[in-house]
């Protein structure tokens, strides 16, 4: 169980950096770049926003022993570095709450007082699958409270609730072909309903990556990203297989690709990620890089252990 902990963090980290500088190619400019699976490498070991974020989730939850939203929030103005590729929704409620906006305020005002419901609440979210795999209501919660943090549109948190679920499927054993059926009794979104179906159909016929982008999505908006790293983490058989075919849909390429690397690191453990791709993983700005995720990883369970 430690190891999956570690594997759905660096997993994390492995993911985002892999689609890192492929974000924004279309399907066709990256597998032209990239190849077929086989020759398929890591071009850089630098994480984004995506891994910089999922950090904070899980030192708060670390230092708290579970959620604090004040916490939360203060770690990831702390973290924050603009060299990271942070969107313009979160960076504008990490400013806010810099100045003394309540946390719990911020995320309500932006995008017109609708909020976000892109992916960059379920970019993060690993800690909190982990953390609370065993208990499928608190996870909600949870997932939804986090995502308030910077994602006030009900699809933003509902798109981190459904990975962080998936996480937690895939952390505790959960057979692959027993995992739609679980995830569609937890969904209550209409729209992520759909998609589910989508994603059963797609699964089924052994679509072609233009089908998938196509039901599925590969975009910044929440339901059309976390289906698409659920789809690529269930068609593959490996934790490779199934990052590197995630990052060849292109499009938002490092968040679906982190994405997708959480559920299957939680899945396959740390064992199961490329030992060459993890070691390409950077340090980090004082220290917090690939050692330190994967001591994020031991504290978690740790701690996870302690309170149980």
């Amino acid at each position: 169980m430690k190891s999956k902990f570690i594997g759905a963090l660096i997993g994390t980290a492995v993911g985002d950096a892999s689609g890192a500088l492929l974000e924004g190619y279309s399907m066709d400019e990256v597998n032209s770049v990239k190849g077929g699976s086989d020759t398929w490498e890591m071009i850089s070991g630098r994480y984004t926003d995506d891994t910089e974020m999922m950090k904070g989730v899980a030192e708060s939850l670390i230092e708290n022993k579970g959620f604090n939203g004040e916490h939360m929030a203060t770690r990831f103005i702390e973290n924050y570095d603009p060299r990271r590729g942070y969107g313009p929704g979160t960076r504008e409620a990490l400013r806010r709450i810099s100045k003394g906006e309540s946390w719990k305020e911020t995320s309500k005002k932006l995008f017109g007082g609708k909020g976000s419901y892109g992916n960059g609440a379920a970019m993060r979210i690993a800690p909190v699958g982990l953390f609370y795999y065993d208990d499928a209501d608190k996870l909600r919660e949870i997932a939804y409270k986090s995502s308030h943090i910077t994602h006030y549109h009900e699809l933003g948190k509902e798109g981190a609730a459904l990975q962080a679920f998936s996480i937690a499927l895939a952390v505790s054993g959960t057979k692959k072909e027993d995992m739609l059926l679980k995830l569609k009794r937890f969904i209550k979104s209409e729209i992520y309903k759909e998609k589910v179906r989508k994603l059963e159909a797609v699964l089924d016929k052994e679509a072609t990556k233009k089908e998938v982008n196509s039901e599925l999505g590969n975009g910044e908006a929440a339901f059309n990203s976390v289906p698409t790293a659920i789809y690529s983490f269930l068609r593959a058989d490996s934790f490779k297989d199934a990052v590197v075919y995630a990052v060849s849909l292109g499009g938002d390429t490092d968040t679906i690709g982190a994405m997708t690397g959480a559920i299957s690191g939680a899945y396959y453990g740390e064992g199961g990620i490329p030992k060459r791709w993890e070691e390409k993983l950077e340090e980090g700005k004082g220290k917090k890089g690939r050692s330190y995720i994967r001591w994020l990883g031991e504290e978690l369970y740790r701690v996870k252990v302690f309170i149980s």
